[in-house]
């Protein structure tokens, strides 16, 4: 029987009801985002909900209500000085979702308050999935993926902690795993060139997550590594960057021609992101806070200092994927792994990218290139097993290194081995153990 892919949507808000419960009920790690300072952005607010006249506690971003606005208005996304006047297609598909679930709460007369949240929740599993999805097609066809595996994939994914964390507010983050499987799917592609098309559609998602540049800039660079100083190279791919530029020329154009109005990046004219090199040139500082580091190497020191941090975040998923490798480097030598070196030339040209932004609040901007890589590793690594007690051995580990590590905003990073870890560990042991005796066994 043929599983549809689309039916995993539902499976995934059941997966996201499960996360739910475990982070906020059970408490399984401190769901405290904000640990006691404010300017981490997100606390923890209870909720009455009429449905079951209950309350529960709920994420609640500091710029959630500029998100919330163009969820629910996106005409909103027009006014001057709006802070995400510079997403537009993602403010668009926040407000579609919005629409649809608001839509339901009225024809079941459910009388809910909290539409928004629940329709931004909706929406965020939405792109977990479409980024599941798109790895997915970008993979099927150089190894065989059960509906299981698919299944396997999804909850990697949603453990990320990136998606654990980020799944229950409207933060656009999540758009930055979407960027490097775009990469993979477009990069993996043998014989295809980048045209006009492929151009575009990178083009629409810069209106999405301005990061797509970076994705489109490296899907041109690795797609022409054999002809890069080659004349007509440098003319296809010039025409292929004006196209690329053409949506949000046109929507640029929209606003100050048709509105009269300038547009606003909040990105670059209140945190100064990349701008401040402009300013650096200049011999100026304008933005300063504890996070920004805007002069040279002062901004690569931080950025350094910082990847220090997310290494010792993620330290115990690093040994268990590093295990992994050299079990299977000693052991499976006929063992390849599809599609790595798309993913590390993505996620490293990423990692290059942050270095430059000039803000280095804590952990994120390097799990958006390198922490997501590992994500990548381990679905590689999974989907290179074929016997299923190793596939069972790789998700229990996985799943207990990835689900009680807390939100990066935590000010005590420390690496702790405890029962889970203990688990985990015993299961890569149990690994190791199996796929020497398969050896043995051939």
């Amino acid at each position: 029987m043929k599983f549809n892919k689309v039916y995993f949507y539902p499976i995934s808000v059941f997966l996201g009801f499960l996360l739910y419960f475990l982070l906020f009920n059970l408490n399984i790690v401190n769901p405290d985002y904000s640990f006691g300072n404010p300017q981490l952005c997100v606390e923890l607010v209870e909720y009455q909900l009429k449905i079951f006249d209950s309350i529960i506690t709920y994420p609640f971003s500091c710029d959630q209500n500029f998100y919330y606005t163009g969820f629910e208005n996106f005409s909103k996304v027009f006014e001057e000085t709006y802070n995400y006047q510079a997403r537009p297609l993602y403010i668009l598909g926040g407000y579609l979702s919005f629409k649809i679930t608001n839509f339901f709460n009225n024809i079941f007369n459910l009388n809910s308050d909290y539409v928004t949240q629940f329709s931004t929740y909706l929406y965020q599993l939405l792109i977990i999935n479409s980024i599941v999805y798109i790895f997915y097609i970008s993979i099927k066809e150089k190894v065989k993926i059960s509906n299981f595996d698919y299944l396997v994939i999804l909850t990697i994914i949603m453990i990320n902690p990136i998606y654990k964390w980020g799944m229950f507010v409207p933060s656009h983050q999540s758009a930055t795993l979407l960027l490097i499987v775009f990469f993979i799917y477009f990069s993996s592609k043998e014989g295809l060139e980048v045209n006009y098309k492929i151009s575009l559609i990178f083009g629409l998602f810069f209106l999405f997550h301005r990061s797509f540049l970076i994705s489109f800039l490296g899907l041109i660079l690795y797609k022409n590594l054999n002809r890069l100083f080659r004349k007509d190279t440098y003319i296809k791919n010039t025409i292929n960057l004006l196209y690329f530029l053409l949506p949000n020329i046109f929507y640029e154009s929209f606003i100050r021609f048709v509105l009269q109005r300038s547009t606003y990046d909040a990105n670059t004219e209140y945190w100064g992101q990349f701008v401040w090199l402009y300013d650096f040139i200049r011999g100026k500082v304008r933005y300063q806070s504890e996070w920004h580091c805007v002069t040279i190497p002062e901004n690569f020191i931080c950025y350094l200092t910082d990847f220090s941090q997310m290494i010792l975040y993620i330290l115990f998923p690093i040994i268990l994927l590093l295990l992994l490798f050299l079990i299977n480097y000693f052991v499976d030598t006929s063992r390849k792994y599809p599609l790595i070196n798309q993913a590390l030339f993505i996620s490293f040209s990423l990692f290059l990218f942050w270095s430059l932004i000039g803000w280095y609040p804590p952990i994120r901007f390097n799990f958006y290139s390198l922490g997501h890589l590992m994500s990548i590793l381990f679905v590689l690594v999974y989907v290179s097993e074929k016997q299923i007690v190793n596939k069972i051995l790789i998700v229990i580990s996985l799943t207990s290194a990835y689900l009680f590590i807390p939100h990066w905003n935590s000010p005590n990073i420390s690496f702790e081995f405890g029962l889970f870890q203990l688990i985990s560990f015993f299961c890569i042991l149990l690994y190791c153990i199996l796929k020497i005796l398969e050896k043995q066994k051939l």
